[in-house]
């Protein structure tokens, strides 16, 4: 699921992940993430929970943290990000917000109803809607979350 948003920090993506849960329809059970301060506090720098944190402890969810400097946690994230990067913004130029989001919705539509192979040929929303009690996301830096199981 995309999400545009004004900016990155835990109170925006924190208000994304209520979102996502319930347009995902069924409750997620673990969410994992890079160790941006969207998600999450430096631990060398406080014990306390950002808001995202908190967020995820109130909706019942494991938060796992990918290690330091370990890009390859969330390789497919990353080429997901280059992919949506090229087809939304090497092609257009967008002249309002509103645009853009009609876009991104336009672009996020087409790709969960593309056959994928990481599932087996299937399709995204259906095999949300039919099989799934709960996924796996990653919530990475740029407020994407991307399906890693």
């Amino acid at each position: 699921m995309l999400k545009i948003v004004k900016e990155k920090s835990p109170y925006e993506t924190s208000k994304y992940l209520v979102e996502i849960e319930e347009k995902m329809g069924f409750p997620i059970r673990m969410i994992q993430v890079d160790n941006g301060y969207e998600f999450v506090n430096d631990e060398d720098r406080t014990a306390k929970d950002s808001a995202f944190e908190k967020i995820v402890k109130a909706l019942h969810m494991e938060l796992r943290r990918t290690g330091p400097y370990a890009p390859w946690q969330n390789g497919n994230v990353a080429r997901s990000h280059r992919e949506d990067g090229k087809i939304l913004y090497g092609r257009k130029v967008f002249t309002s917000e509103q645009e853009l989001i009609r876009q991104v919705a336009k672009h996020e539509a087409g790709y969960n109803k593309t056959v994928k192979t990481s599932l087996n040929l299937k399709i995204l929303t259906k095999l949300c809607r039919n099989t799934f009690q709960s996924v796996t996301y990653i919530l990475t830096t740029d407020n994407i979350f991307h399906k890693i199981n």
